[in-house]
């Protein structure tokens, strides 16, 4: 397996395998292709690219949602040396704004996306102000699904100092991030997951994550093609709708590996807990990827004990470090030996701080997260760049062959991130304990109040009961404060309902946290989505720069005139006619049920199919206002207007 040079020699290899890929579109929706048939169609898409005048070493973004496709392209881009920019395909504001600013940094290169996607971003930038920049973007796009051309492809001569591809790692907003990674990068860190995961001779893999995502691209589509192992692709949205039918198939096809942030498992359990437990044998499964964001001990016992009658077991938990910048995986466990956490005392992880372990009630619980992969170095760093000592607080320094050589045209990232000696700093604390390493957070998020420390991590574990503020939909960030060294205090909540309605979570939340800690939060802020990375990395920073150049005054404005204040007549009249709506298109899909306005959607023993049907209703008569999963959030009818009045009024 080391012998392979480039990725392109990777599925080459495969052509003879009776292995493939098969993608998961429904229960009773699925589609197959062997490694040999991939080689194909790929030639089949360098062709189309070829005769598009895309010439090898240029960056051709892929925009595609369906899962097939985007292989296809990315595949085909590798074999003629075009650059694949994997971007995740949306019609949501944000997806649309990442799109044009990566765009923009790329220097506007071609895309590859569908019609109706071309057409919401002319759309998008059109009301924008924007209309010659959406008409250059659609001119320079081609469609996923082209016709094909008679002209043979011409596959170009690689080398593994060649760039494969490029993760942009950042959020929609800032200056975008391309980690340029080389085929000798991911090459590297194939090998080193390959061996750190003990891999049999015949694993079977299953994985909803989108393949824009580094895990779901080289952990568990790239990897496994090196393996030669097949592997069931299903899609994020499916997952969305139907998180059961993820234990479902991997019951059924016997699968050994899985993967999953924190909010897979939260999802799934939120599911069992609605319609109960499926009867499953899960007990094929050897290692579940825990990774991509923070890793909540709590919530994976949970997940673990909830499916111990399928037969899963608490060994197969896979709690993993990694980051774009790495390829994907920096550090891994010993497969099989389940999760393992320290519990330490709160607010003392600082840069510097040396740990004091704490097993009382108030401790915060940390996962350890194993040693570096084969083929990479780490090194806690202090201050001045030197080692620190074991139970001592540093920066998350890494090298190696498989770490990227920086951003794509980005000097100032390069700056911050390549510190020498062919280390990257990669902007993570933690510390070693027994050996492990254990991330304590991001250096730039630490927030400095009182005179003191605080991990945002641990104010956001403090306040995650309250409604409103669960896991992953809470962030405290600090915002320099003028005329001081100190930071105010600001929490940001997903929240996506009207925002008269917000005020009482903000009032608890403010409450909560100055009884529990004693600080004080300056602002507490609705935001409709958690920016994170592409490798699921919360972005506090961002939401923190966003404060500070201004950009949430008219909300803070408008919210302290609203803190105590009763809600307009007119808001509550507009958000009534559009629940009266909501109301009929259910009543036109499921006139037997008759829906009450507080009726639980999930409870009420819909099938997925007529929560698909819903979905599509709401989408016809407001486009591009809600997602699939935003139903989850908002799973009544006067929960659901309340958001969509929101959206609208913000539209």
């Amino acid at each position: 397996m080391s012998g392979f040079r480039t990725l392109a020699d990777v599925l080459d290899a495969q052509g003879d395998s009776p292995h493939g890929i098969v993608f998961i579109d429904g229960a009773h929706d699925e589609r197959g292709l062997n490694y040999r048939m991939l080689a194909r169609s790929a030639e089949g898409r360098l062709a189309v690219l070829q005769e598009q005048g895309i010439q090898a070493g240029e960056p051709l973004i892929l925009f595609v949602e369906d899962n097939l496709r985007f292989l296809q392209f990315f595949w085909g881009a590798i074999y003629g040396g075009i650059v694949p920019v994997p971007i995740a395909a949306g019609a949501t504001p944000a997806q649309l704004e990442k799109l044009v600013r990566v765009w923009r940094h790329l220097d506007e290169p071609r895309i590859v996306a569908s019609p109706k996607h071309i057409e919401r971003v002319r759309d998008f930038m059109e009301q924008r102000g924007e209309r010659d920049t959406g008409e250059r973007l659609a001119e320079r796009s081609l469609s996923d699904e082209p016709p094909a051309v008679e002209t043979p492809a011409e596959r170009a001569s690689l080398t593994p100092q060649d760039t494969a591809f490029i993760q942009f790692s950042s959020g929609s907003t800032g200056d975008p991030k391309g980690v340029v990674l080389t085929h000798a990068n991911v090459l590297a860190n194939i090998e080193a997951i390959s061996s750190g995961s003990q891999f049999g001779r015949d694993e079977v893999a299953l994985s909803w994550m989108p393949l824009t995502h580094d895990m779901g691209l080289i952990g568990f589509h790239l990897t496994l093609v090196y393996n030669g192992f097949v592997h069931y692709l299903m899609t994020p949205d499916l997952f969305a709708r139907r998180p059961l039918l993820w234990l479902e198939k991997a019951a059924e096809i016997r699968a050994t590996l899985l993967c999953s942030p924190n909010f897979g498992y939260r999802h799934t359990l939120r599911a069992i807990a609605a319609k109960g437990r499926p009867e499953l044998d899960l007990s094929s499964v050897r290692l579940i990827y825990n990774g991509a964001e923070p890793i909540a001990p709590a919530l994976v016992r949970e997940f673990l004990a909830t499916l111990a009658p399928t037969g899963l077991k608490a060994t197969t938990m896979f709690a993993v470090y990694g980051l774009a910048e790495a390829s994907l995986a920096a550090t891994f466990p010993a497969p099989g030996r389940g999760l393992r956490s320290v519990s330490v005392a709160r607010g003392e992880l600082g840069l510097g701080d040396t740990v004091r372990y704490d097993p009382g009630a108030q401790a915060l619980e940390l996962v350890c997260l194993g040693t570096p992969v084969r083929s990479t170095e780490l090194k806690l760093a202090d201050a001045q760049g030197d080692a620190v000592e074991e139970g001592v607080v540093g920066r998350v320094w890494i090298r190696g062959a498989n770490v990227t050589a920086g951003y794509y045209g980005n000097p100032n990232a390069n700056a911050d991130a390549l510190v020498g000696d062919g280390w990257l700093d990669t902007g993570d604390l933690g510390f070693c304990y027994d050996g492990e390493l254990v991330i304590t957070g991001r250096a730039k998020e630490i927030i400095f109040v009182n005179g003191q420390n605080h991990y945002p991590q641990d104010i956001e574990a403090l306040l995650q009961d309250v409604p409103g503020a669960e896991l992953n939909k809470l962030a405290a960030a600090g915002v320099q404060a003028p005329s001081t060294t100190e930071q105010a205090l600001v929490l940001f909540v997903v929240f996506r309902g009207h925002l008269e309605d917000f005020a009482a979570i903000a009032r608890e939340l403010r409450g909560a946290l100055n009884q529990r800690a004693g600080l004080v939060a300056s602002q507490v802020l609705p935001i409709s989505r958690m920016p994170k990375t592409t490798s699921g990395k919360l972005q506090r920073s961002l939401l923190a720069r966003q404060y500070a150049e201004g950009e949430f005054a008219a909300i803070v404005a408008e919210l302290d005139k609203l803190l105590g204040a009763a809600e307009p007549e007119s808001a509550t009249a507009d958000r009534s006619d559009i629940a009266a709506e909501l109301k009929a298109i259910c009543d036109d899909i499921v006139p037997e049920r008759d829906l009450g306005y507080d009726d639980d959607l999930f409870e009420s023993g819909l099938s997925s199919l007529e929560l698909a049907q819903i979905h599509e209703g709401i989408e016809t008569r407001w486009p591009n206002r809600l997602e699939m999963t935003d139903l989850f959030e908002y799973p009544t009818i006067n929960a659901l207007a309340a958001y969509l009045q929101e959206e609208t009024a913000v539209a």
